[in-house]
């Protein structure tokens, strides 16, 4: 706006007190309702349920599975489990502690 058009503009130094005193007002209420932020909770992304297109599934029909459990009967799980080697034949040789670090 250039000087011309704004000493066009009719200004009541009333009106002008009143709004500056409402937007204050405002302001205020504002700043009583706000709630204080905790920056300990976190909000979290709502869940969401994918649908699987029918092609989809008779295309892959075990991608209705639910792959997340363990295809493994309890015999099974327990077997993998034992017949991996066990770690104590490892022999673990520590770095050399430091002469300047203080003693606990």
């Amino acid at each position: 706006m250039n000087q011309e058009a704004i000493s066009q503009i009719p200004v009541n130094q009333e009106q002008f007190n009143e709004l500056t005193e409402m937007v204050k007002q405002l302001l205020r209420e504002r700043q009583q309702n706000a709630e204080p932020e905790d920056p300990f909770i976190s909000t979290r992304i709502p869940i969401t349920d994918l649908a699987v297109y029918p092609e989809l599934i008779e295309a892959l029909p075990s991608i209705e599975d639910d792959f997340f459990r363990t295809p493994l009967s309890e015999e099974e799980r327990k077997e993998a489990i034992h017949s991996c080697p066990r770690s104590s034949s490892m022999n673990y040789q520590p770095p050399p502690l430091n002469d300047s670090a203080p003693a606990a």
